[in-house]
């Protein structure tokens, strides 16, 4: 249940707690780019990074930016998903997709895309099964158009 997953924005107080899980999943070398990304992340209001907790430990963690989108208005793009659980992973990304929904909802964004690396079949199937459909690199919700619709 992705319910049992408290989702929040990254404050200054979780970031450090945050970087074991950028750092073994998202390749962030140290402390200190993780740092300044964080705060890179937090000084502008088109862009953020959430936090999935369970029993007081952070699992997960998105970021995303919010970008025109070429039919007009915006689309929020998820450029980073990562999830350090060792039991029922997609709970913890689950929860964090329901985040985005959320956070596309609250701006007023018509599309969610998910720029997802090639080596991350276990979310390809993830999103695929929940909603959403692969085209190529990007997962997209079923708003939008891809590539080989249009």
């Amino acid at each position: 249940m992705a319910s049992a997953y408290q989702v929040t924005p990254l404050t200054a107080d979780h970031v450090d707690e945050a970087f074991p899980l950028a750092h073994a999943c998202l390749a962030v070398p140290d402390l200190g780019t993780w740092r300044r990304t964080a705060a890179r992340f937090a000084k502008d209001d088109d862009c953020g990074i959430v936090i999935a907790e369970r029993d007081g430990y952070i699992r997960g963690l998105a970021t995303y930016c919010l970008l025109p989108a070429i039919s007009g208005g915006r689309e929020l793009v998820v450029n980073a998903l990562a999830v350090l659980e060792l039991l029922f992973p997609e709970r913890a990304a689950l929860a964090l997709v329901d985040a985005m929904r959320a956070v596309a909802r609250a701006r007023q964004c018509g599309d969610i895309v998910f720029a997802v690396p090639n080596d991350s079949a276990w979310l390809t199937t993830l999103l695929s099964d929940h909603a959403w459909h692969d085209a190529g690199r990007l997962m997209v919700g079923h708003s939008a158009q891809t590539i080989e619709a249009r």
